[in-house]
């Protein structure tokens, strides 16, 4: 069964009411390292978007929900990059989107002053 266009846009309206945190748009350089059976691996990436909990970010090898990465990226003014750890909680093709674990108060912090004057996503 397929989906009006309606239904459609009323399911990604439902989407976006759902979502806990407000999602910026940003371009930044992403480097996402993940365990593979070979060892660890770098991939080189871009956030598009980011939010108080997590970010969306594009990468040429498809990761697996639920895999545990950890990422790192600058934002400007800081004088280190952020590395924080995460978890991939969805993928479109090389879309991927990351939930943040455990971050650090004042890790959260810079996320929140980096994003603030941001523009938002739709």
């Amino acid at each position: 069964m397929t989906k009006s266009r309606s239904q459609l846009d009323t399911s990604s309206k439902q989407g976006r009411q759902r979502r806990r945190f407000t999602r910026h748009r940003t371009d930044l350089p992403l480097t996402v390292t993940v365990l593979r059976q070979e060892g660890y691996v770098r991939l080189q990436g871009r956030c598009h978007e980011v939010a108080e909990a997590g970010l969306g970010g594009v990468i040429s090898t498809a990761l697996v929900s639920g895999e545990v990465v950890s990422l790192e990226f600058s934002i400007p003014d800081l004088s280190r990059p952020l590395v924080l750890r995460a978890v991939v909680r969805h993928r479109a093709g090389f879309v991927h989107g990351f939930e943040f674990i455990a971050l650090s108060p004042e890790q959260r912090e810079c996320i929140l002053t980096f994003a603030r004057p941001l523009p938002l996503v739709p």
